[in-house]
């Protein structure tokens, strides 16, 4: 019941990135500020944790959504972390990549978690 509530939780945070990628509604943040690349970079340790431990899960269906879900982390910290490089005209479309990526997520851990209980 938790995972599920982590999925949901992830599937709104990622509806919201993808909501300012696409209104262009992105012109409060700088990338290149320290903050946010500390971000990008807690995200791509956290990702990296969470793929390391779902390997210890004994249950199939869990360790892959274990696994989603540390690859999207990674995936959304490198996405973060290029902001930084990335030009003004590109940021709209990689923060909503990054929503879409929390999205799937989302779903496809939700569907893995309900066929493995």
């Amino acid at each position: 019941m938790f995972r599920l509530l982590t999925e949901m939780v992830f599937m709104l945070a990622g509806l919201l990135l993808l909501w300012v990628g696409l209104t262009g509604r992105f012109f409060l943040f700088d990338a290149r500020q320290p903050s946010w690349l500390v971000l990008a970079v807690i995200l791509i340790l956290s990702g990296l944790q969470a793929w390391w431990r779902a390997r210890l899960i004994a249950v199939r269906g869990v360790r892959l959504a274990g696994r989603l879900a540390g690859a999207s982390l990674v995936l959304v910290g490198l996405i973060m972390l290029s902001l930084a490089w990335a030009p003004l005209l590109w940021v709209g479309r990689l923060l909503a990549i990054s929503g879409v990526v929390f999205v799937v997520r989302g779903l496809v851990s939700a569907a893995v978690l309900a066929v493995a209980s």
